[in-house]
């Protein structure tokens, strides 16, 4: 089993790659483990050995034929990023408005994993 508590995966119910909750083990699977959805609060039995290949097969990101991050640049899903204040490379998955109207990325970092960062940042003068 997994030695974090949550993991980033897909949530069947959701639709949407939400943080998961590790709740357990599958009694005599050693490979299938529960987890639940912090947004909707679904539960969904994971097999972790598909997920592993998964992360095996992903493919590494080259630095130079990234976009430097900045909050006031616009991104496209699928672009990849390298932010200079982690000194990681990653890709953005997905685009969302945040509840303040600002618009927000999730990138896939190879080092920090999934964070969400303010795009188009529009400053007062």
């Amino acid at each position: 089993m997994s030695k974090t508590k949550y993991v980033m995966q897909l949530c069947t119910t959701c639709g949407k790659e939400s943080k998961m909750e590790v709740i357990g083990a599958v009694v005599g699977a050693e490979n299938k483990v529960w987890y639940k959805c912090t947004r909707c609060h679904h539960s969904m039995m994971v097999d972790i050995s598909t997920q592993q290949k998964k992360q095996d097969s992903v493919l590494k990101i080259n630095r130079e034929d990234c976009v430097n991050y900045s909050p006031d640049k616009v991104f496209e899903i699928g672009t990849e990023i390298y932010h200079s204040d982690w000194d990681d490379v990653g890709k953005v998955k997905s685009k969302e408005k945040t509840s303040s109207g600002a618009n927000a990325i999730w990138v896939e970092f190879e080092k920090n994993g999934t964070k969400k960062l303010i795009e188009n940042l529009q400053l007062a003068d």
